[in-house]
């Protein structure tokens, strides 16, 4: 399997390090709203923030076009961060295989197939 870094709009984000906080499942789409960690290489990359270790930006991870979905250990409950918001921490794993897809962190193990590739819809 190749790693999420492989996919060209996952590129320049560090998903190991980024922080899903939803995660929404719906006929033929998944969507998880993200803290992403951005790379130096993304367009909106800026020196961290103080008392920051990475640049952060939120959005949405969009997996469109789904014809199967299976999620399994979604049981976890979320950890309050220290803002207040929800976490459901960070990818363990993130890879694919064609149009299949693996999904892995505390909030579970995604795995679906997705017949176009994923996209990011940043937040402003």
């Amino acid at each position: 399997m190749a790693q999420y870094s492989e996919c060209a709009s996952l590129a320049s984000v560090y998903l190991e390090d980024s922080w899903v906080l939803s995660v929404d499942a719906m006929p033929t789409t998944l969507e998880l709203l993200v803290d992403f960690v951005l790379k130096e290489s993304h367009p909106a990359y800026a020196s961290p923030a103080p008392g920051e270790q990475y640049c952060y930006k939120k959005g949405r991870l969009v997996f469109s076009s789904l014809v199967e979905l299976h999620w399994v250990d979604q049981g976890r409950r979320p950890a309050v961060d220290a803002s207040g918001e929800l976490d459901y921490g960070s990818f363990d794993v993130a890879q694919f295989e064609g149009q299949a897809w693996t999904l892995i962190g505390d909030f579970g193990r995604i795995s679906f197939l997705s017949q176009a590739p994923p996209s990011i819809e940043w937040q402003f």
